[in-house]
């Protein structure tokens, strides 16, 4: 699996938010935050949809999805979304290309070569996935094309 590092700039991000967990009653927010984000992307004209999991790697997790913006712009927050706010750093990126339903192996493989490769996450930073517009609606297809950037130290 291919992968690259990049470091990306400070972020502010604003979306909607759940938490989330893998284990036990299995709590999944995901698509339902993404449905929410793609209407008001949509009205707002954005090229890409991102979401952000905090902490990586976890069974429980805090999941924003939304769009990031230039600066803290009050007036783009509408009730029932959350601003957030992330430094500088340095992230591995994968690339998933396929149906939806496949980004679990997808995470599965990543995961194999991030260990393998020895990297270690770097605590207190986003994992985030990010989507080009284009792609709503071919999330069934082979064309399906996602970003995953995990956070490193």
């Amino acid at each position: 699996m291919k992968f690259k590092e990049v470091i990306k700039s400070s972020f502010v991000l604003i979306g909607f938010s759940a938490a989330g967990k893998w284990s036990g009653n299995i709590v999944y927010p995901i698509p339902e935050l993404w449905k929410k984000s793609n209407k008001f992307i949509s009205e707002h004209n954005v090229d890409e949809i991102v979401g952000v999991c905090l902490p990586p790697r976890s069974d429980h997790y805090f999941y924003t999805c939304g769009f990031e913006i230039e600066s803290v712009d009050f007036n783009k927050v509408e009730q029932g979304m959350t601003l957030h706010t992330f430094p500088k750093q340095k992230y591995v990126v994968f690339k998933h290309i396929g149906h939806a339903k496949e980004i679990p192996n997808t995470y599965r493989e990543l995961w194999k070569v991030f260990d393998k490769e020895g990297y270690k996450i770097k605590k207190g930073m986003p994992e985030i996935e990010i989507v080009q517009t284009i792609m709503f609606g071919k999330e069934e297809t082979d064309e399906y094309e996602m970003e995953i950037w995990i956070p490193i130290e």
